[in-house]
């Protein structure tokens, strides 16, 4: 399957809510320290509701330069590139001050990820000595996946079922 696929097999997962609330009850030990977390979109596993609330929370931004960083959550979101729902860039955190970070998949194979394409991620994982979790459905594991050398691993995936560890 392509991309495109996954991301509709992750669009269309049945009792998704049951499936989120599993995986969301797997993260919970993780939230300490300082969080990076995303907003969900395209069907993307959503833990921003359950954890919103959190202190320390960080949600990606994508900069005019094609960079990622992480700003705080202070409890409003705005359009941003790509149409997705951000905080305001006011300081962003040093990649080295996150402790956990948690990334969507479109697919996975073993501990690496299938992203949108563009590397936001990688390069920011690079970056960081946080743990790195990735978060998807069962059906978005691969078969296979072309690995390459920019792509990071990541320490964790959890989905409904399991939570795999590299």
């Amino acid at each position: 399957m392509d991309r495109k696929q996954y991301i509709e097999l992750r669009s269309n997962v049945e009792n998704r809510d049951e499936k989120e609330q599993r995986i969301v009850q797997k993260l919970e030990p993780f939230f300490n320290g300082n969080v990076g977390l995303y907003v969900p979109i395209q069907g993307e596993v959503n833990c921003f509701d359950d954890f919103k609330r959190y202190k320390h929370l960080f949600l990606p931004v994508v900069e005019e330069n094609n960079q990622m960083n992480f700003y705080p959550y202070k409890g409003k979101l705005y359009k941003g590139k790509f149409n997705t729902l951000q905080p305001r860039n006011q300081n962003a955190i040093d990649p080295l001050d996150l402790d956990v970070i948690i990334v969507p998949l479109v697919g996975f194979y073993k501990m690496h990820r299938m992203g949108y394409g563009k590397g936001y991620y990688d390069r920011y994982l690079k970056q960081t000595q946080a743990i790195k979790i990735g978060v998807a459905f069962d059906c978005q594991e691969m078969n296979s996946m072309d690995i390459k050398k920019t792509d990071v691993a990541l320490d964790l995936i959890v989905t409904e079922s399991r939570t795999i560890w590299r």
